[in-house]
């Protein structure tokens, strides 16, 4: 592998302005030298901020057939991830994707086959398996400190206001906003509980250590009246180990001490943010607090792109974690649909009809 990992940047919208700022910080290790949008206008101002001098294409297929481009960082909308992730694997580049994995089942396991065949290395953009406060949760529990984990809480709440298609991309006006395809279903995929839903789901499984394996789901639509889809959703999820998880996602409200996340266990409880982590066994009159400066964790996730690609370090966030996160998902619609729980199958790529 060559010293500099080349970069194709796919999709110039608002969530690959925190990508840019992650490459730039893992200089020189990894360079964006090409960016595809489909305004290249957006893409242009793109380069001007995080990859000047790289090349500007349209589509996909352009920037793929690059022979300079090593590897993808895919930021593209939902509906457009299957694609490009077949592509790239096809022409044998290595591959970053952005959340959700893809918006269907059959798509992931296509997915899945793709990768297989190909060899080549896939990554999850779960940015947030590198906070500080997950990191330091996850190394308490695995010494047992706690004891038996007996339920975990995972949150991803804030109120979004600025969630409509009348919204622009800062600093990026000239393409779609980001609101747009979000309100449509065909591009979405899903609703909240898909998108910022995502984040919660990954962290759930980094804590809960165990498979799946039923989900009841809860959904509604609290304050975006313009989206076709729910903005809240609650999740409870029972575990292989006996574990009971709970999501709580929504666009509609902030939580009161903003945690991202809770574990109550044997022999204590833990709960972790962006700035700190406190842990408390259930003998003491108040909890240990550890703070911490805010990470900037997709910054976090390049670096460990690129250790995996660079260095053949394990892989934190592979395609069987985007899948079952995909398949639990999936599920929880399903159940939020018919009003009673929905069995997940040992396979990720399987789902109750």
């Amino acid at each position: 592998m060559a010293e500099t990992l080349k970069v194709g940047l796919i999709g110039a919208g608002g969530i690959a302005v925190q990508h840019g700022i992650g490459w730039l910080a893992n200089a020189p290790r990894g360079e964006i030298v090409a960016v595809a949008d489909v305004s290249p206008v957006r893409a242009r101002g793109f380069t001007r901020a995080y990859s000047a001098g790289a090349a500007v294409y349209e589509s996909i297929a352009e920037i793929i057939a690059d022979p300079a481009v090593q590897a993808v960082d895919i930021c593209l909308p939902h509906h457009l991830h299957t694609e490009a992730i077949l592509a790239a694997a096809a022409a044998g580049k290595a591959i970053l994707c952005e959340k959700p994995l893809c918006t269907a089942m059959a798509d992931a396991a296509r997915i899945d086959a793709a990768l297989r065949e190909s060899g080549v290395t896939f990554v999850m953009a779960h940015n947030q398996v590198f906070q500080p406060s997950l990191i330091e949760a996850r190394r308490l529990l695995a010494t047992g400190t706690l004891g038996k984990p007996y339920i975990a809480r995972s949150i991803e709440a804030f109120q979004n206001q600025g969630a409509s298609a009348s919204q622009a991309a800062a600093d990026l006006a000239t393409g779609e906003s980001r609101w747009a395809w979000r309100a449509d279903p065909a591009r979405m995929g899903g609703g909240e509980v898909l998108d910022t839903g995502w984040h919660a789901s990954y962290r759930l499984l980094a804590l809960a250590g165990s498979r799946p394996v039923e989900v009841m789901a809860f959904m509604d639509r609290f304050l975006l009246a313009d989206l076709p889809s729910e903005d809240t959703g609650l999740l409870v999820i029972r575990f292989e180990s006996g574990l009971v998880g709970e999501i709580l996602t929504s666009w509609a409200f902030s939580t009161v001490n903003d945690w991202h996340f809770e574990v109550m266990a044997e022999f204590g409880s833990i709960a972790g943010n962006r700035t700190r982590i406190a842990h408390r066994l259930h003998a003491w009159d108040s909890p240990a607090e550890l703070r911490n400066e805010p990470a900037h964790t997709f910054t976090a996730e390049i670096t460990h792109f690129l250790d995996v690609v660079q260095h053949g370090v394990p892989n934190l966030a592979p395609i069987e974690t985007g899948a079952r996160v995909l398949q639990l998902t999936k599920a929880a619609y399903q159940s939020a649909a018919a009003g009673r729980p929905v069995a997940l199958p040992d396979s990720p790529y399987a789902l109750e009809s």
